[in-house]
This record gives structure tokens, sequence and C-alpha cells, in this order.
């Protein structure tokens, strides 16, 4: 028999856990007393952006693969988010940049997660010649 085993839930619920956390953080962030919004409505957009890919994925499991590249790319951008949180030479960290360090250390491990799925399920498509590759 050739059918496809069903797509696990991992992926779109840890991404739905990884998307929480950075929202909120995100939040707590803009309503703290810093002096600036734009580092929590960045946290807020890329936690948003994961959160959505995950309840998507999670709605349409057909489209899953697409959107997961959406939310792979969400990660990286918090993980490129991460540099801007990095205090100058002999400052301390302020809390807003523990928090959006935090968030990209977060959307570092959803990359890597991602791209474990991504070469396994690939390595899954290649073991199975009669399926082509793309």
């Amino acid at each position: 028999m050739d059918a496809k085993p069903a797509p696990t839930l991992f992926i779109p619920t840890f991404t739905l856990l990884i998307g929480g956390v950075v929202l909120v953080g995100g939040l707590f962030t803009m309503i703290d007393d810093s002096p600036s919004t734009a580092p929590g409505l960045t946290l807020a957009a890329i936690g948003s952006t994961l959160e959505a890919c995950a309840m998507i994925s999670l709605a349409y499991p057909a489209f899953r693969k697409h959107i997961m590249h959406v939310a792979i790319l969400a990660a990286l951008v918090g993980m490129g988010n991460m540099f801007s949180a990095l205090p100058a030479a002999g400052q301390e960290w302020t809390q807003t940049g523990l928090l959006t360090a935090g968030s990209g250390i977060l959307c570092t491990v959803l990359f890597a997660v991602y791209l474990k799925s991504f070469v396994n399920a690939r390595r899954s498509n290649a073991s199975n010649p009669s399926k082509p590759l793309n």
C-alpha cells in the first residue's frame, strides 16, 4: 500500500506555543516603561505571524508544508531581531533587551526544529522512489 502517513501535530503545536510566548513577550514589552514601542511591536508581529501560521496549518493540513515555509521565515526574522537587543559595550541589559534576546533564542530553537523536520521530510521522500522529488 502506498498511502501517506498522517502528518504529526507536533510542529504546528510547537509553533503555537513558541509564537504565543513571543507574542506575550512583545505585548509585555510594549506596555512596559520602555522609551520606544518598536521592539515590542516587532516581537508582537513575529509572534502573531507564528500564531497565524500554526492555526492555519492546524485548520488546513493540506497546506501545512506551504504555511510552515512562512513560519520558518518568521523564525528567521526573530533570530535576526535578537542582534538588535545587544547592549553597547559597557551598558547593562535592559528588560526589553532581555525579552528580545530570549525571544530570539526561542526562534532559534524553532528554526532548528523546522530544519530537522524539513530534512526528515526530504529523506522520507527520497526513500520512496515511486514518488518524484520536487
